[in-house]
């Protein structure tokens, strides 16, 4: 049986959600919700500053406007990783 490796960034995703939102990790997969996740706006946003801090990258003001699964979650932090010069990149491999 081939084992599936797991993309990096999508599990330390999963680790800071489920730390800040106090929730089960195995909530957190590919096409859930936030409203999945449970938590309030201002929950949510600190977990965003949380999420900035751990891959040492910066969203846009409306960047997370339209993070509304775990999917578009990943694309845009992936995005901010690739625009993120190599040397700021401390976080991203931890």
């Amino acid at each position: 049986m081939e084992e599936q490796l797991q993309d990096p960034v999508e599990e330390q995703l999963r680790d800071l959600i489920s730390a800040n939102l106090k929730v089960d990790k195995s909530v957190i997969q590919r096409g859930s919700k936030l409203a999945d996740w449970g938590g309030d706006s201002l929950l949510f946003l600190e977990t965003i500053f949380e999420v900035e801090s751990h891959f040492n990258i910066q969203f846009p003001d409306t960047g997370t406007d339209n993070v509304t699964d775990f999917d578009s979650l990943v694309t845009l932090v992936k995005a901010q990783i690739a625009k993120t010069p190599a040397s700021r990149r401390f976080n991203a491999s931890a």
